[in-house]
């Protein structure tokens, strides 16, 4: 049976009514997982009710987040779903009123494809983090790290052992904030950067998206690292 998961209010349309807005989905008897999640929106003016698909329809925790991301006038809808792997990652789609009707403008798989990664140990203990589409480049000092992490890759003197390179997770974390402080909401973006398995983290990609009329564009990127305290 299909059950309400969550449920918001908001002006989707721009026609001043209010819009309610629900995710919808089954569940099966013993499990916290959702399956065939979609989203329900009741016109605020006529009442008829539609259902939209997902590209991501199964996970854990489905919320709803309404904002302007798209402009001043209206609401956008982002849904956000946990996998529920290891890996922390996260489905994202946001849905937006446009032209008389309801059609995706931003969606993980796509953004995933679009800003591609590439990660590799240097010598001298540093990491070369790469962001492919927009050809930016972040070194990571890991000399911090301890002796036998390092003796694994490395030799005495700094050179590396063999050929190593790390990766980039897909999306684990989206949020909208007013970034620019103009009243239209940004989408924050957070990719873990890992080095030789998942749990050796060594910081986060972090992107800023802003919407163009056409499409969510990366308008900003910054990489955050990991410290660690030192005696001294």
């Amino acid at each position: 049976m299909r059950r309400r998961i969550a449920v918001a209010q908001g002006d989707l349309t721009g026609d001043g009514m209010v819009e309610t807005v629900l995710l919808t989905g089954t569940q099966q008897a013993g499990s916290a997982a959702w399956q065939q999640i979609a989203l329900e929106i009741e016109d605020g003016a006529s009442k008829r009710r539609v259902r939209l698909l997902l590209p991501q329809d199964v996970g854990y925790d489905p919320q709803i987040t309404l904002g302007n991301m798209s402009g001043r006038d209206k609401s956008d809808v982002l849904i956000s779903i946990d996998s529920g792997g290891s890996g922390g990652i996260g489905y994202y789609t946001v849905y937006s009123y446009m032209n008389g009707m309801y059609r995706i403008i931003f969606d993980s798989e796509s953004y995933n494809a679009a800003l591609p990664y590439r990660v590799v140990f240097l010598e001298n203990y540093v990491v070369r983090a790469e962001s492919l589409a927009n050809g930016m480049i972040y070194l990571i000092d890991i000399s911090g790290r301890d002796e036998e992490y390092l003796r694994g890759i490395y030799n005495a003197d700094g050179t590396l052992r063999r050929e190593q390179s790390g990766f980039v997770d897909p999306l684990s974390l989206l949020y909208p904030a007013d970034v620019n402080r103009d009243g239209v909401l940004e989408l924050v973006a957070w990719q873990r950067i890992s080095g030789l398995y998942h749990a050796d983290g060594l910081g986060d990609f972090i992107n800023t998206l802003t919407w163009t009329g056409q499409q969510f564009a990366l308008s900003g990127q910054t990489v955050g690292i990991f410290g660690e305290s030192r005696q001294m």
